[in-house]
């Protein structure tokens, strides 16, 4: 019997943060962490695979938000220069450890890493992420697939399915203006799914997506092998269902391998120990410190950490590695005696858990895909190649469901974040108004164009997200309404007959994704 399929697939995703009016902002940040501690280390990782010849993909799913930060020139140059004030912060902290050999060390490691990522954007990459991504996978070592939009929580949206259309028409146009293609599987934010979701991303022309794993055991009628095949819906889209097991061994909190006390502490960083006439200006945002990645300590498993020890604990993610390959294989041999097809495990992670999160997750990566090229029951697959062993004679209706805690929608419509959708509403309604009413080339083109924009941009889960974990949760709030006021500015520029507005050209520079936003996009909000 052919080798199981082990579906690794990484969602990479951030909402979209673009402040030209700052210099230095904070929640820019966010993107240069996940640069730094997760991207480039996983396109150097699939890059080594390659030369060395070991078997093996992953799966990465892109948001379209996500894409045009990439292919940002602004952003490009603003992380060049995060990346050299990194160096001259690392080259101080060596010399500040001069009498502390251990933690001299670790700043020497610190360095010589943020060296070799300087390496691969600079010259290896030349800056151009989406090139490196395209090279990868004609190289065979990335499937690529995308993400809806600008990461909505579509079951909130289901009153309004044009709604939903408008995302996906979004999508499909960024893949292919920044890709070259459009992929054929699609990543549904949050992995959030409603009865006829499937009708409307078919619609577009994709073929699977991924679900939470009782989104595929709840289907109706049951599926014939439950997650460890996918199931096809009643409009052809195939869904695969999260494998617990596997999540649980890298996600839990309690379980997880990131738990263990070895690994590098997340939350204790030099921004926090070292005052700002140390640290410099960089590294603040007025008189807020911003993480630096320099971080000193291991989890330890108590208040008194420890020092962090770099080579230890990446030894120890190949040993975890190592275990959770083995373990997939112990499912493979427990599921090939009762199953007739070929068993898919799907484990799906946020791209920036491996690396950002879990500083040593790359180094597990890379390890998986060496233990498993020595497996005879297993392979690390694309989709593309699991599906050339799936028979399509299983149609099933998926249930409601997310991955978000709960496994249902509580973490994106709940009573904190209730007013956001009310606020979407309005503005879906004025927008078919001027619409209507304005012609759409010209300055009230732009500002139509414009409106549109702000209008997506809200409907991030990211905001919802933030304010009910509490994390962010001033930053999210004001972004929603930022986006709101900024429309209705907008829709108040239209009505004046105004053929100018500085307001909106510092939209256009501030918010400048879709740049080809216009009435194709509009039009399936009025069909």
């Amino acid at each position: 019997m052919a080798r199981a399929n082990l579906l690794m697939v990484l969602h990479a995703h951030l909402p979209f943060v673009r402040s030209p009016e700052h210099p230095r902002f904070l929640e820019e940040n966010w993107y240069f962490e996940a640069m730094t501690e997760s991207y480039i280390p996983m396109l150097q990782l699939l890059s080594r695979n390659a030369e060395k010849g070991i078997p093996g993909a992953l799966n990465l799913s892109l948001s379209p938000t996500l894409m045009h930060m990439f292919a940002d020139a602004m952003l490009q140059e603003r992380y060049s220069l995060h990346l050299v004030q990194l160096l001259e912060l690392a080259d101080r902290e060596v010399i500040r450890f001069e009498g502390d050999p251990d933690k001299q060390q670790l700043a020497s490691f610190y360095r010589d890493r943020l060296r070799s990522v300087r390496h691969a954007w600079e010259n290896r990459f030349n800056r151009d992420i989406l090139s490196m991504i395209r090279q990868l996978r004609d190289l065979g070592k990335l499937e690529v697939l995308t993400c809806v939009g600008t990461h909505p929580f579509l079951p909130a949206y289901q009153a309004e399915k044009n709604a939903i259309r408008f995302q996906l028409s979004l999508t499909v146009q960024t893949c292919q203006d920044l890709l070259g293609f459009v992929p054929k599987g699609v990543w549904l934010p949050e992995c959030g799914y409603f009865e006829g979701l499937d009708l409307l991303v078919s619609e577009f022309g994709f073929e699977y997506c991924f679900l939470e794993t009782h989104g595929v055991l709840l289907a109706n009628p049951p599926p014939r092998y439950g997650i460890f095949e996918p199931i096809q819906t009643p409009s052809g889209l195939l869904c695969f269902g999260r494998d617990q097991a596997s999540s649980r061994e890298v996600w839990s909190r309690k379980v997880g391998y990131p738990g263990h006390p070895d690994y590098r502490e997340f939350f204790k960083d030099l921004a926090h120990e070292m005052p700002k006439e140390y640290l410099g200006d960089y590294f603040y945002a007025a008189e807020c410190p911003i993480e630096t990645g320099f971080k000193y300590h291991r989890i330890t498993g108590s208040d008194q950490k420890e020092i962090y020890q770099p080579y230890r604990a990446l030894q120890l993610a190949r040993e975890h590695a190592r275990a959770f390959v083995s373990n997939r294989e112990a499912q493979v041999e427990d599921l090939s005696p009762h199953m007739e097809a070929v068993p898919c495990i799907l484990a799906p992670y946020d791209a920036e858990l491996f690396g950002h999160w879990w500083f040593e997750g790359p180094e597990f990566l890379e390890a998986v895909f060496e233990r498993a090229a020595w497996s005879k029951s297993l392979q690390l697959s694309t989709v593309g190649d699991a599906l050339k062993d799936f028979k399509a004679d299983q149609v099933r209706q998926p249930a409601f469901s997310s991955w978000g805690e709960g496994g249902y929608g509580n973490v994106w419509i709940n009573p904190e974040v209730d007013w956001v959708y009310p606020l979407f509403y309005e503005m879906l309604g004025q927008f078919r108004d001027c619409f209507r009413k304005y012609r759409t080339g010209g300055f009230t083109g732009r500002a139509l164009a414009q409106m549109a924009r702000e209008m997506v941009l809200l409907q991030s889960s990211d905001w919802a997200f933030m304010i009910h974990n509490k994390s962010s949760e001033s930053y999210a709030r004001a972004r929603v309404q930022e986006h709101y006021s900024n429309f209705q500015q907008l829709r108040k520029l239209l009505s004046s007959g105004r053929t100018q507005s500085r307001f909106l050209v510092n939209l256009e520079q501030k918010h400048n994704l879709f740049s080809w936003m216009g009435p194709a996009q509009y039009r399936l909000l009025s069909q």
